[in-house]
């Protein structure tokens, strides 16, 4: 089945294996619920911090200390890094 996406649309909802592989990686590292929920939003859809704060109904100071957990559990020291980390755990998964 061919899925047409736009430009700006990274994943869909129907993604599973997207989905199945970022809830390892929490799991992995001993993320909460609420941490893997921000994950997914951050680097599966996208949002921003306002964005995950709305679909949260959080408030955002809670999403910094999540994120400070996220970095200290994956000893990263940035989102960014924790968004490499991320990205080579994917590709450590596809087939080679």
């Amino acid at each position: 089945m061919t899925i047409m996406m736009t430009d700006w649309e990274v994943v869909t909802t129907d993604d599973a294996r997207s989905v199945r592989l970022c809830e390892e990686f929490g799991e992995r590292y001993g993320f909460t619920a609420g941490e893997r929920t921000m994950l997914k939003l951050c680097l599966l859809y996208g949002m921003s911090d306002e964005e995950i704060a709305l679909y949260t109904k959080e408030e955002p100071e809670v999403l910094a200390t999540r994120l400070a957990c996220m970095t200290a559990k994956t000893r990263t020291r940035s989102p960014r890094e924790l968004q490499a980390l991320f990205l080579r755990y994917m590709l450590n998964r596809l087939p080679g």
